[in-house]
Protein backbone atom coordinates (compact mmCIF):
# COMPACT_ATOMS: atom_id res chain seq x y z
CA UNK A 1 0.00 0.00 0.00
CA UNK A 2 0.63 3.97 -0.16
CA UNK A 3 0.63 6.18 2.45
CA UNK A 4 0.51 9.40 0.14
CA UNK A 5 1.33 12.53 2.11
CA UNK A 6 2.11 10.18 5.14
CA UNK A 7 3.88 13.27 7.07
CA UNK A 8 5.29 11.97 10.48
CA UNK A 9 4.14 8.08 9.85
CA UNK A 10 1.00 8.67 12.07
CA UNK A 11 -0.64 6.58 10.54
CA UNK A 12 1.80 3.28 9.62
CA UNK A 13 1.20 1.45 13.27
CA UNK A 14 -2.33 1.46 11.95
CA UNK A 15 -1.94 0.07 8.45
CA UNK A 16 0.19 -2.61 10.12
CA UNK A 17 -2.63 -3.26 12.35
CA UNK A 18 -4.59 -3.53 9.91
CA UNK A 19 -2.98 -6.46 7.76
CA UNK A 20 -0.90 -4.18 5.74
CA UNK A 21 2.45 -6.24 4.41
CA UNK A 22 4.31 -3.22 2.84
CA UNK A 23 4.03 0.40 3.14
CA UNK A 24 5.67 2.81 1.45
CA UNK A 25 5.16 6.09 2.61
CA UNK A 26 5.64 9.67 0.33
CA UNK A 27 6.15 13.28 1.66
CA UNK A 28 7.42 16.28 0.28
CA UNK A 29 8.55 17.11 3.67
CA UNK A 30 12.14 16.01 4.20
CA UNK A 31 11.46 17.02 7.95
CA UNK A 32 8.34 15.23 7.92
CA UNK A 33 10.23 12.07 6.92
CA UNK A 34 12.82 13.13 9.32
CA UNK A 35 10.04 12.64 12.24
CA UNK A 36 8.60 9.04 10.06
CA UNK A 37 12.44 7.52 10.53
CA UNK A 38 12.17 8.72 14.45
CA UNK A 39 9.10 6.96 14.72
CA UNK A 40 9.52 3.94 13.08
CA UNK A 41 13.02 3.57 14.89
CA UNK A 42 11.32 3.71 18.25
CA UNK A 43 8.50 1.66 17.76
CA UNK A 44 9.17 -1.98 17.72
CA UNK A 45 6.97 -2.86 15.60
CA UNK A 46 7.13 -0.19 12.94
CA UNK A 47 11.19 -0.91 13.37
CA UNK A 48 10.89 -5.01 12.69
CA UNK A 49 8.94 -4.03 9.83
CA UNK A 50 11.70 -1.90 8.62
CA UNK A 51 14.51 -4.13 8.86
CA UNK A 52 11.84 -6.53 7.47
CA UNK A 53 12.16 -4.62 4.45
CA UNK A 54 7.93 -3.81 4.82
CA UNK A 55 8.52 0.02 5.41
CA UNK A 56 9.81 2.23 2.77
CA UNK A 57 9.66 5.97 3.00
CA UNK A 58 10.35 8.56 -0.37
CA UNK A 59 10.73 12.20 -0.79
CA UNK A 60 8.17 13.10 -3.38
CA UNK A 61 5.44 15.29 -4.73
CA UNK A 62 1.96 13.94 -3.71
CA UNK A 63 1.21 16.09 -6.99
CA UNK A 64 3.25 14.19 -9.43
CA UNK A 65 4.72 11.33 -8.15
CA UNK A 66 5.08 8.23 -10.35
CA UNK A 67 6.33 4.79 -9.90
CA UNK A 68 6.33 1.57 -12.16
CA UNK A 69 4.66 -0.63 -9.66
CA UNK A 70 1.08 -0.55 -8.78
CA UNK A 71 -0.60 -0.64 -5.48
CA UNK A 72 -4.42 -2.50 -4.13
CA UNK A 73 -4.62 0.30 -1.75
CA UNK A 74 -3.12 4.22 -1.66
CA UNK A 75 -4.50 6.61 0.86
CA UNK A 76 -4.79 10.05 0.59
CA UNK A 77 -5.23 11.45 4.36
CA UNK A 78 -5.43 14.58 5.37
CA UNK A 79 -3.63 15.91 2.48
CA UNK A 80 -5.98 17.43 -0.27
CA UNK A 81 -6.33 20.51 2.30
CA UNK A 82 -2.87 21.43 2.09
CA UNK A 83 -2.80 21.87 -1.76
CA UNK A 84 -3.55 25.19 -3.17
CA UNK A 85 -7.09 24.62 -4.68
CA UNK A 86 -8.82 22.01 -7.20
CA UNK A 87 -6.27 22.64 -9.60
CA UNK A 88 -3.61 20.37 -7.74
CA UNK A 89 -6.51 18.69 -6.29
CA UNK A 90 -7.11 17.04 -9.28
CA UNK A 91 -3.61 16.42 -10.14
CA UNK A 92 -3.00 14.27 -6.74
CA UNK A 93 -6.36 12.07 -7.35
CA UNK A 94 -4.94 11.38 -11.03
CA UNK A 95 -1.48 10.69 -9.45
CA UNK A 96 -3.24 8.17 -7.17
CA UNK A 97 -5.08 6.80 -9.34
CA UNK A 98 -1.94 5.79 -11.54
CA UNK A 99 -0.50 4.13 -8.79
CA UNK A 100 -3.80 1.52 -8.00
CA UNK A 101 -3.39 -1.71 -9.53
CA UNK A 102 -6.62 -3.39 -11.49
CA UNK A 103 -9.13 -3.37 -8.91
CA UNK A 104 -7.60 -1.61 -6.26
CA UNK A 105 -8.63 1.55 -3.96
CA UNK A 106 -8.16 4.33 -3.19
CA UNK A 107 -9.07 6.11 0.06
CA UNK A 108 -9.53 9.83 0.63
CA UNK A 109 -9.87 11.44 4.15
CA UNK A 110 -10.96 15.60 4.42
CA UNK A 111 -12.66 17.05 6.76
CA UNK A 112 -16.32 17.01 6.26
CA UNK A 113 -18.88 19.54 6.37
CA UNK A 114 -19.74 19.30 10.57
CA UNK A 115 -16.01 19.89 11.12
CA UNK A 116 -15.34 23.22 9.02
CA UNK A 117 -15.09 26.67 11.16
CA UNK A 118 -18.04 28.35 10.97
CA UNK A 119 -16.57 32.17 11.00
CA UNK A 120 -13.92 34.37 11.16
CA UNK A 121 -11.59 33.79 14.52
CA UNK A 122 -9.64 36.70 15.43
CA UNK A 123 -6.74 36.16 17.24
CA UNK A 124 -6.58 34.54 20.79
CA UNK A 125 -5.00 32.80 23.39
CA UNK A 126 -5.05 28.82 22.59
CA UNK A 127 -2.93 28.62 25.36
CA UNK A 128 -0.11 30.00 28.22
CA UNK A 129 2.10 27.67 29.67
CA UNK A 130 5.31 26.74 31.58
CA UNK A 131 7.91 25.32 29.03
CA UNK A 132 11.48 24.64 30.22
CA UNK A 133 11.22 27.28 32.51
CA UNK A 134 9.79 29.58 29.87
CA UNK A 135 6.39 31.53 30.00
CA UNK A 136 5.10 30.16 26.53
CA UNK A 137 1.41 31.72 24.59
CA UNK A 138 0.20 30.68 21.55
CA UNK A 139 -2.79 32.58 19.87
CA UNK A 140 -4.20 31.56 16.35
CA UNK A 141 -6.93 33.06 14.36
CA UNK A 142 -8.77 32.20 11.26
CA UNK A 143 -9.42 33.96 7.70
CA UNK A 144 -12.21 31.91 5.94
CA UNK A 145 -13.35 32.13 2.44
CA UNK A 146 -15.74 30.27 0.37
CA UNK A 147 -15.39 29.01 -2.98
CA UNK A 148 -17.25 27.27 -5.52
CA UNK A 149 -14.48 24.65 -4.74
CA UNK A 150 -15.09 24.41 -1.39
CA UNK A 151 -13.72 26.41 1.86
CA UNK A 152 -10.70 28.27 1.50
CA UNK A 153 -8.87 29.16 5.14
CA UNK A 154 -6.11 31.20 6.41
CA UNK A 155 -4.85 30.15 9.70
CA UNK A 156 -2.04 31.97 11.47
CA UNK A 157 -0.15 31.24 14.57
CA UNK A 158 2.18 33.31 16.84
CA UNK A 159 4.01 31.60 19.71
CA UNK A 160 5.33 33.68 22.36
CA UNK A 161 8.96 32.34 24.61
CA UNK A 162 9.22 34.51 27.46
CA UNK A 163 12.55 34.24 29.18
CA UNK A 164 13.13 34.50 32.97
CA UNK A 165 14.59 37.63 32.45
CA UNK A 166 11.32 39.34 30.48
CA UNK A 167 12.58 39.34 27.05
CA UNK A 168 10.02 37.80 24.36
CA UNK A 169 10.81 36.36 21.18
CA UNK A 170 8.01 35.58 18.69
CA UNK A 171 7.55 32.88 16.34
CA UNK A 172 4.96 33.06 13.64
CA UNK A 173 3.67 30.75 11.15
CA UNK A 174 1.05 31.17 8.44
CA UNK A 175 -1.23 28.07 6.73
CA UNK A 176 -3.13 28.33 3.64
CA UNK A 177 -5.97 25.38 3.53
CA UNK A 178 -8.38 24.45 1.14
CA UNK A 179 -11.35 22.29 1.95
CA UNK A 180 -13.45 20.73 -0.89
CA UNK A 181 -16.69 20.32 -0.02
CA UNK A 182 -18.04 16.76 -0.78
CA UNK A 183 -19.46 17.67 -4.17
CA UNK A 184 -16.11 19.42 -5.59
CA UNK A 185 -14.66 16.15 -3.72
CA UNK A 186 -16.44 13.77 -5.97
CA UNK A 187 -16.74 15.98 -9.14
CA UNK A 188 -13.14 15.96 -9.00
CA UNK A 189 -12.55 12.60 -9.00
CA UNK A 190 -15.04 11.96 -11.96
CA UNK A 191 -13.14 14.34 -14.02
CA UNK A 192 -9.74 12.18 -13.68
CA UNK A 193 -12.19 8.62 -14.03
CA UNK A 194 -12.18 7.89 -10.27
CA UNK A 195 -15.68 6.13 -8.83
CA UNK A 196 -17.05 6.92 -5.59
CA UNK A 197 -17.51 3.48 -4.53
CA UNK A 198 -18.61 4.62 -1.01
CA UNK A 199 -18.48 7.35 1.29
CA UNK A 200 -18.73 7.97 5.32
CA UNK A 201 -18.82 10.58 7.80
CA UNK A 202 -16.44 9.23 10.64
CA UNK A 203 -13.88 6.93 11.13
CA UNK A 204 -16.79 4.78 13.01
CA UNK A 205 -18.29 4.36 9.40
CA UNK A 206 -21.55 6.62 10.15
CA UNK A 207 -23.06 8.03 7.23
CA UNK A 208 -21.57 10.99 5.24
CA UNK A 209 -24.32 14.08 5.94
CA UNK A 210 -23.88 17.92 6.49
CA UNK A 211 -22.95 17.40 10.23
CA UNK A 212 -20.17 14.83 9.63
CA UNK A 213 -16.72 15.71 11.04
CA UNK A 214 -15.31 13.57 8.06
CA UNK A 215 -15.58 13.10 4.86
CA UNK A 216 -13.53 9.81 3.82
CA UNK A 217 -14.67 7.62 0.33
CA UNK A 218 -13.49 5.15 -1.39
CA UNK A 219 -12.68 5.22 -4.89
CA UNK A 220 -11.75 3.37 -7.96
CA UNK A 221 -10.64 3.57 -11.51
CA UNK A 222 -13.41 4.10 -13.23
CA UNK A 223 -15.31 1.29 -15.03
CA UNK A 224 -15.69 1.51 -18.79
CA UNK A 225 -18.85 1.99 -20.61
CA UNK A 226 -20.13 1.95 -23.92
CA UNK A 227 -18.65 4.84 -25.81
CA UNK A 228 -16.12 5.34 -23.91
CA UNK A 229 -12.36 4.02 -24.81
Amino acid sequence: MVDLGCGSGRLFRSFLDGGARRILGIDGSAALLERARARVAGDPVLHTAHAEGRIELELGDVVTVARPERFALVVLAGVLSHLDGASAGRRALAAARDLLAPGGALIVDVVGPGGLPTRDLPLSVDWDRAMDGRRVVRSSRIERRPAPDGLRVRYETLTDLQEADGTIARLSARFRLWYPSPAALFSLASEVELEVEATFGSYDLDPLDEVSDRCIAVMRRATATPGRG
